[in-house]
C-alpha cells in the first residue's frame, strides 16, 4: 500500500475520532438491573435511551460537566501502525484534536460551533463543507447521547440482534441536523452499548463504520468505554483511551480557528457570489 493511500485513511479515521469523536460519544456506557430479552414487552426506543442515560450515572452527573480532554492511541491491527491522539470537547460542541505521529506527521482538526475544519501535512488547511460537515457538526455535541432529545429529531427501535453471543436491542437515531442516522445495539441484560453502525462521509467516499466498544470505566460518576474496536475499509483499528479527564481548566483560545484556517474562511467570503453575480 502507498503511504499516499494509508495517510488518507488514517486521515479518514482521525476525522472520524476528532469529532467529539463520533464512536466515543456514541459508546458512552451504562449500568443498571438487568433485563433479560423477551421477559418484557418489546420496549420503546426512548425507553431504552432513558434508561442509558440514568444507568450511565444520571442526567445530573453529565450536567456537572462541562469539558473533556481524552488521550488515546489508534491501532490499525496488522499494518504496524500505532497513532496517539489527544482530544479536546467542550459544551455544547466545540472540539479539537491532535495527532503527531511518525506515520502521519502532525494533524489538527476541529470545530468551534461553526467551521469544520482539518490541516495535514500532506493536504494543507481545509474547510468541510456538505454532508461531511453535517456529520461533524453532530458527532460535536457533548455527549450527544445523553442529550439524545436536542440531538436526534427521531429515535425508533428496530429489532434484535446478537453481539458476543448475548442478546441486545438496536435503536436507530437520526441527527437533529440531516445528518445520517446511526443504529446502536444495547446489551439487553447490562444495558451497556455493544455495537454501532453509522456512515462517515470524507474524500474517499461514504465509508461504512461498524465498532464494538468494551472495557467500561467509570470516571467522575459517569461511565465510558475505554476500548473500542472498528471495522472500516477492510481493517480492524482499535481505540484505546489513555487518559481522561474532565472540567479542565483549558486556554481561552483552545477551540480558535487557526490562522491558516480563518484565511480560508475570509477567502470563501470573498470568492461567494452575490446576487448580482448569480
Amino acid at each position: 500500500m502507498s503511504r499516499s493511500r494509508t495517510f488518507g485513511r488514517i486521515s479518514d479515521m482521525w476525522r472520524l475520532t476528532g469529532a467529539a469523536t463520533f464512536t466515543l460519544l456514541l459508546v458512552l456506557g451504562l449500568a443498571g438491573s438487568a433485563t433479560v430479552m423477551g421477559q418484557e414487552a418489546t420496549p420503546s426506543a426512548e425507553a431504552i435511551l432513558d434508561r442509558y442515560v440514568e444507568a450511565s450515572g444520571g442526567q445530573a452527573a453529565f450536567d456537572k460537566i462541562q469539558n473533556r480532554i481524552m488521550k488515546s492511541s489508534l491501532e490499525i491491527v496488522g499494518a504496524g501502525i500505532s497513532i496517539d491522539l489527544t482530544m479536546y470537547q467542550a459544551k455544547p460542541n466545540k472540539a479539537y484534536t491532535l495527532i503527531d505521529s511518525a506515520a502521519t506527521g502532525k494533524m489538527e482538526s476541529g470545530y468551534d460551533g461553526e467551521t469544520v475544519w482539518e490541516i495535514s501535512a500532506m493536504n494543507g488547511p481545509q474547510i468541510r463543507e456538505g454532508k461531511e460537515k453535517l456529520t461533524t457538526e453532530s458527532a460535536n455535541i457533548f455527549d450527544r447521547d445523553i442529550y439524545w432529545r436536542d440531538a436526534f429529531s427521531k429515535v425508533e427501535y428496530v429489532g434484535e440482534d446478537t453481539v458476543n453471543d448475548k442478546p441486545c436491542h438496536k435503536v436507530k437515531m437520526y441527527p437533529a441536523n440531516g445528518a445520517d442516522p446511526q443504529t446502536v445495539c444495547f446489551d439487553a441484560e447490562t444495558h451497556l452499548a455493544v455495537k454501532s453502525e453509522t456512515t462517515i462521509e470524507g474524500p474517499m467516499g461514504t465509508i461504512q463504520l461498524v465498532a464494538y466498544p468494551s472495557d467500561y470505566r467509570e470516571v467522575d460518576g459517569v461511565k465510558m468505554s475505554f476500548k473500542t474496536t472498528m471495522e472500516i475499509m477492510g481493517q480492524t483499528r482499535v481505540l484505546s483511551i489513555t487518559s481522561m479527564e474532565h472540567n479542565v481548566d483549558m486556554p481561552a483560545d483552545r477551540f480558535d480557528l487557526p490562522a491558516e484556517i480563518k484565511a480560508l474562511v475570509e477567502k470563501n467570503k470573498v470568492e461567494e457570489p452575490t446576487e448580482k453575480d448569480k
